[in-house]
């Protein structure tokens, strides 16, 4: 968690001392976040969520993705991704990453099947996928793009906002993100069908709400992930502190990405530095050896570093219930038993994508923090220039 404090603290006085507390009652805190979310990425219908994995989950089943169907995703991301892909009923495709640490548009076109409905670009540790080639290849294949921007909130991308350059887009509003009621999310799309099918995962009774909303064609067994209107007011107070936070961060990454040039380092690839949420800092190393000597020495001064292949459920290998194939509490619901699915014959290893072991083995991250000064830049520069000399 970056930023919270007063302004959340009284907007969610004000909001108990009004006892409106219903998702649809008077006080429309949730109503009003998702129509500021909405402006923000550019005129998209918003619907909030319980979770990230939540709002994935519900977009999926937005855009029909079902037995049947294939879901591209990559090798690293957060195990939720692949989670609410089988949990929609279809099968997700591991895809590997490239040194961007996103998904690779090279490996995509590789892995395209005629049973293939949708890619999941994530834009992971606040850093951009390379939006322009997925959607060339996407738009030219015929395939649904759904965003992950749970780790990029308020990011963008060549000035479009993430989350709203695909045909869905993904968020979370967890404790660790760039904006957070503690937990949260939300879906967001300009597609009226989408939008609909979506809402009616998202709470069971959704339509209920609107007389006007009445559509039996759309009104199948839903669950419940309504959003509180606590977790509103804490987010319309959040929403006056993004862009200040991601615009420092970005000049501070900028900074640091020159001090790590001008020692000889080599970036990471970054798709859109001016755009992005500037969360992280990242450096590509010839082996393992050197990125740990490097994060080992960066530790010791600023504490700030870290290989991507050691955050656990964030790489493809550490995803059991997937590599295992347990996709449902239940075996009749497994969707790698549904006859659907059968054709798909997709099969999982730990060894399926070495070239994003081999990149998230040898790269280096390092957190920015909006509340950094100038001081503890110049800090984390010096860090940077010390531990490049022992590699």
């Amino acid at each position: 968690m970056y930023r919270i404090g007063e302004p959340e603290s009284k907007r969610v006085e004000k909001l108990l001392e009004s006892g409106e507390m219903f998702r649809y009652g008077k006080a429309g805190e949730c109503d009003l976040f998702e129509a500021e979310w909405g402006k923000r990425l550019g005129g998209a219908q918003v619907r909030m969520t319980t979770s990230g994995t939540a709002s994935l989950y519900c977009a999926l089943v937005g855009m029909k993705i079902g037995p049947g169907d294939s879901v591209m995703i990559p090798a690293c991301t957060y195990m939720a991704t692949a989670l609410a892909v089988v949990a929609a009923g279809a099968i997700p495709v591991i895809v590997e990453v490239d040194e961007s640490m996103t998904i690779s548009p090279e490996d995509i076109e590789k892995r395209i099947q005629p049973h293939t409905k949708a890619i999941i670009p994530v834009h992971m540790w606040g850093l951009p996928c390379n939006m322009d080639a997925i959607m060339e290849i996407a738009d030219r294949h015929g395939i649904l793009v759904l965003e992950d921007a749970c780790q990029a909130v308020g990011g963008g991308y060549e000035g479009r906002m993430l989350g709203a350059i695909g045909h869905v887009g993904a968020f979370s509003f967890n404790y660790f993100k760039n904006m957070t009621s503690g937990e949260g999310g939300a879906f967001a799309t300009r597609d009226e069908s989408v939008f609909a099918r979506g809402s009616v995962s998202t709470d069971c009774c959704s339509y209920y709400w609107n007389a006007e909303d009445h559509r039996p064609d759309e009104q199948f067994a839903g669950l419940n992930y309504r959003a509180t209107e606590v977790s509103g007011a804490i987010l319309n107070a959040q929403l006056e502190r993004i862009d200040e936070m991601l615009d420092r961060m970005r000049g501070h990454k900028r900074t640091l990405l020159k001090v790590g040039e001008e020692v000889g380092l080599r970036s990471i690839t970054n798709h859109s530095v001016d755009y992005e949420c500037g969360t992280h800092v990242g450096f590509v190393f010839e082996n393992e050896e050197k990125a740990r000597a490097f994060a080992s020495s960066m530790k010791e001064t600023v504490g700030k570093a870290f290989l991507p292949i050691d955050t656990g459920r964030h790489v493809y290998t550490r995803w059991d219930p997937i590599l295992r194939k347990q996709g449902a509490h239940h075996p009749s619901l497994n969707p790698f038993n549904l006859a659907e699915n059968k054709a798909l014959n997709i099969e999982y290893s730990e060894d399926m994508c070495p070239n994003s072991l081999d990149i998230l083995s040898r790269s280096v991250l390092i957190g920015m923090h909006p509340d950094n000064d100038r001081g503890k830049v110049d800090e984390i520069a010096e860090a940077i220039r010390t531990a490049a000399q022992k590699v």
